[in-house]
């Protein structure tokens, strides 16, 4: 891996700080390993900040990743990362603002262009990403001095852990368009498609800011993106959400993947002083239902920006307010209104009793009928067995699951769902700590609930449970047709 100090410095930690959002918290979906990562967060060090008080319902949490050298220890790493000896300072090249509504059963994670020109408060005008080297406490009063962004906890990493992080995955697939190259990362993609990636392409993949496209007319390469920043932004948001599902997927199937995950985020993280198991459970509570592909739950979105004059010799952005309004107004409040859900009479129930109890997926079919749900079909003796209840739901019944989840003691988890359950919307296993039906006291009444439009005949997935198609080349870039997308 290339050891320029100049590219490593590029690499945006953000998406390490995705990985916190979209996999060591996502991890926490199975029932047993969230008490674990709760017993590793309890040793995560704590920082002195001052944030704002925590709203009635919901939580701006600031993630920022940081390309200090400081945990550099031996030959490899500084092979790997850069000589901290020789890359003087620091610099916080992600901010995300993750806003998360647990009522509303929505969250929305914000990136911020490291080369905005903002008011950095009490140091003048520098680029956003500046910030940090005056301290955490400084990325949070400028937020809030340029954008009115009020900051309830700071979650912060380095990318140390990164490779061995993937890797613990299995690696991700990728879709380019054409054969790829970034020589400062060392990236080398040699033709068009879809690629799955081990960590260390991984990594070279998400700090990529000088990507080229092959133009094999021409045989000349040309660069991926207008403006460097902003494409690579775009390319780790969809790398997020694939690792994201990922990791969900392997934890739901392997509590042990989970525990491991965890280890390897938790170990280079940081934390305000206030950021407790509450905030944890809380931030992981507004997770456990995301399926990454559905963007009504889970949105990605970057600050607008918009190019002015240098700043001396420094190529800057500037934050279009009036066109970023709306996302502004988005991170200052918060929606209390319970998403709109399925009436329990329209959701067909298929209940698989995995708890070793004798006759226990019978009556968890009197409790699920009383409750106004259709059981189609009950497996009382299915011959396998699991340690915590479960709902899988056919393609584009993602709420359905959602609603009848929230329906067992102690909570069930969401598993992204299986392509058809015979004559069932969703399958529930009842695992071995299953302890009762409960109903949820927010509960909507049942007559003002809506319900999701049938999977398609053909049995694909819903438009919302699509993956997301990267950006297009720039305008400028007259390429020839992409390469096909196949199961990318």
């Amino acid at each position: 891996m290339s050891s320029t100090g100049s590219s490593l410095r590029a690499f945006a930690g953000r998406f390490l700080i995705a990985l916190v959002v979209g996999s060591l918290l996502m991890a926490g979906v199975v029932a047993g390993v969230d008490r674990e990562v709760g017993r590793k967060l309890d040793r995560i060090p704590k920082i002195n900040l001052t944030t704002a008080p925590l709203p009635p319902q919901g939580a701006n949490y600031l993630v920022v990743g940081s390309d200090s050298r400081a945990f550099v220890a031996d030959d490899l790493e500084q092979q790997a990362f850069g000589d901290a000896a020789n890359e003087g300072g620091q610099r916080s090249d992600t901010i995300m603002v993750v806003h998360v509504e647990p009522q509303a059963e929505h969250t929305l994670v914000a990136s911020f262009p490291r080369d905005l020109w903002v008011n950095i408060p009490g140091h003048g005008y520098s680029k956003i990403n500046a910030a940090y080297n005056y301290g955490p406490q400084s990325i949070i009063d400028t937020l809030k001095a340029n954008f009115d962004i009020d900051i309830n906890h700071y979650i912060e990493l380095n990318f140390k852990s990164f490779v061995g992080l993937v890797d613990t995955l299995g690696g991700v697939s990728v879709y380019v368009p054409y054969a790829a190259k970034d020589e400062y990362t060392g990236l080398g993609l040699p033709n068009g498609g879809c690629w799955p990636l081990d960590g260390e392409k991984s990594l070279q993949w998400v700090r990529s800011r000088s990507l080229q496209y092959l133009d094999d007319r021409t045989g000349s390469w040309v660069s991926a993106d207008i403006v460097p920043d902003i494409g690579r932004i775009g390319r780790q948001q969809d790398f997020m959400r694939r690792l994201a599902g990922i990791a969900v997927v392997r934890s739901l199937a392997n509590p042990f993947t989970a525990n491991t995950v965890a280890d390897q985020v938790i170990k280079n993280l940081k934390a305000d002083d206030a950021f407790d198991r509450t905030a944890v459970f809380d931030l992981l509570d507004a997770f456990r239902t995301i399926n990454p592909n559905d963007t009504s739950s889970l949105d990605f979105e970057t600050m607008p920006w918009k190019t002015g004059p240098n700043q001396g010799a420094q190529q800057v952005l500037y934050a279009d307010t009036a066109v970023g309004g709306p996302l502004l107004d988005r991170l200052r409040t918060f929606d209390t209104q319970p998403r709109p859900t399925p009436a329990p009479a329209t959701i067909r129930v298929r209940v698989v009793n995995g708890s070793g109890r004798a006759e226990l997926g019978a009556a968890v079919k009197r409790e699920l009928e009383g409750l106004g749900f259709v059981v189609t079909e009950v497996d009382d003796n299915p011959g396998v067995k699991a340690a915590d209840t479960s709902v899988r739901y056919s393609a584009g019944q993602i709420d359905k699951a959602k609603l009848l989840l929230r329906y067992f003691e102690p909570q069930a988890a969401l598993d992204l769902g299986t392509p058809t359950i015979p004559d069932a919307d969703v399958e529930v296993v009842i695992g071995k700590s299953f302890s009762n039906i409960v109903v949820p006291a927010d509960k909507l009444d049942p007559t003002t609930g809506t319900t999701l439009a049938a999977a398609p005949a053909d049995g694909t997935a819903a438009a919302a449970d699509q993956p997301l198609d990267l950006p297009p080349p720039p305008p400028s870039v007259n390429l020839p047709n992409p390469a096909p997308r196949g199961s990318c």
